[in-house]
């Protein structure tokens, strides 16, 4: 096949369409790569409230060994009393919160 100057203007026509498209495909993805750069996060002071008070509380034991020796020491020593009065009202109390929820 023989290319005429006829067939050139044609090729030529092509091949800055193809250039365009290339420019324009290159200049939409580059607000994509910049935009994945500029990804930050940022925490509220209430969130980095939360995290720190989670810190203390997984800083605290479970069992405070401290109360359980005292306690453990009277009652073995017979000096641990009982309030009867106020173990009643506290059964009292939760059985009327529960009762409602």
């Amino acid at each position: 096949m023989e290319i005429t100057p006829k067939d050139s203007a044609n090729i030529e026509a092509y091949v800055n369409q193809v250039q365009e498209k290339d420019k324009v495909d290159a200049a939409a993805e580059q607000p994509e790569k910049q935009q994945n750069k500029a990804d930050t996060v940022a925490l509220s002071n209430a969130a980095k409230n939360i995290q720190e008070a989670q810190k203390k509380l997984e800083a605290i034991p479970d069992v405070r060994e401290d109360k359980v020796a005292e306690l453990k020491e009277q009652i073995e020593n017979g000096t641990y009393e009982i309030d009867a009065e106020k173990i009643a009202d506290k059964m009292l109390k939760d059985s009327l919160f529960y009762d409602l929820t």
